[in-house]
């Protein structure tokens, strides 16, 4: 794009979205896949605390954008953004998928003991975008993390009926 823009574009401009989650964003996503898992997990084991598997060690780390954020930050691109420039999309409010998968069991009132698994091939331990770029158009996330989540995971687990209706051929 940036070499296209250069002779064909008056304006030609990139961003890159980093983490975004929100209701209905799909079901391939650590977040909810971890409300599905967590939910079923719920419902078999009562008050125990709950084995919960994952990826890795769950000390690899994320910055999650919530999508309001997100829209927020991709406007302001739109409107004030430079022509040949780049702007990373996100937070730089890193949270470990551990944190992560605790929080998803603190939605549902559950303790729960996460048992580490293989990685997945290729992933990163770390993924926090520089917004600094994007920051100086005047962006500032305004949804933490755990509020985020918990309307995130509210959706998921009223809508987790929908996830097996999708998944059939």
């Amino acid at each position: 794009a940036i070499n296209y823009g250069r002779k064909h574009f008056d304006r030609t401009i990139i961003f890159r979205p980093h983490n975004v989650y929100g209701p209905d964003m799909g079901w391939e996503h650590v977040i909810p896949q971890f409300v599905l898992r967590m939910k079923e997990l719920s419902k078999k084991t009562g008050n125990k605390k709950i084995r919960f598997p994952i990826q890795g060690t769950g000390k690899e780390t994320r910055a999650f954008c919530f999508i309001d954020d997100f829209i927020d930050g991709l406007m302001l691109v739109l409107e004030k953004g430079r022509h040949m420039e780049a702007y990373h999309v996100g937070t730089m409010e890193e949270k470990s998928i551990r944190d992560v998968a605790l929080l998803v069991g603190k939605y549902f009132g559950k303790d729960i003991n996460i048992i580490a698994g293989e990685g997945a091939k290729g992933s990163t331990k770390r993924r926090c975008p520089d917004i600094t770029k994007l920051k100086k158009l005047g962006y500032s996330p305004k949804v933490p993390f755990q509020k985020g989540l918990k309307i995130t995971a509210e959706w998921y687990d009223k809508n987790s009926d929908k996830a097996r209706k999708i998944r059939q051929p």
